[in-house]
């Protein structure tokens, strides 16, 4: 009967073990998939930059060249960051997290996001501030360069901003998952001393 016991209190053990790697695992894989597709976007968004870009630019004059000039220079840059998010994402698939270094990966990735929003609301600004410069310029290959600069910056924060958005708000809501989660877990004291228990 003693053996039975044991046996019975090992596999809840395991069980629950298994269940909460499994929840972790998931966590995880859903942050690093969102990741994923956003570089993913931003690689092929600055891709398509990249090409009309450089040939527009060579067929056009005056502010619309300097304006597609921009588009390749700031995607060359887009193009990197992909990349590099895009790999850091793939190997972070293979880790395995715990509850607290989950928690901890989703409060980074949130903050990141958030810097990155609030980054694209100054980049729309200065776009906007370069096209005032422009207009207030007697020089006319500066009023040129000027306005066509601020108009693709302008544009280039638009995009991130409403692509940085997104993938917050994703990260966000795999976030809200997790907390759910953790709000189950209870610190008490026990016989044994203190221990974690988990609510269902």
């Amino acid at each position: 009967m003693k053996k039975i016991s044991l046996l019975f209190i090992y596999l809840l053990l395991h069980l629950s073990t298994s269940a909460q790697q499994d929840f972790n695992d998931s966590i995880a894989v859903s942050r690093n998939h969102i990741t994923q597709k956003a570089m993913i976007t931003l690689g092929s968004w600055a891709a398509a930059n990249i090409v009309s870009g450089f040939i527009i630019a060579g067929q056009t004059q005056g502010e619309a060249k300097y304006a597609w000039q921009m588009n390749a220079y700031w995607n060359l840059v887009n193009g990197g960051l992909a990349v590099m998010g895009y790999i850091g994402a793939r190997k972070a698939m293979a880790r395995k997290y715990g509850l607290a270094e989950n928690e901890a990966a989703q409060r980074s990735i949130e903050r990141l996001y958030a810097f990155n929003f609030g980054l694209d609301l100054a980049y729309i600004a200065t776009g906007f501030f370069l096209r005032e410069k422009g207009m207030n310029s007697t020089n006319q290959k500066s009023r040129d360069q000027l306005m066509g600069y601020g108009t693709s910056i302008a544009v280039q924060g638009g995009f991130l901003l409403l692509m940085d958005g997104i993938v917050l708000s994703l990260h966000h809501k795999n976030s809200v998952r997790l907390n759910k989660k953790l709000k189950n877990l209870e610190l008490g004291a026990g016989p044994n001393g203190l221990g974690l228990s988990y609510r269902f």
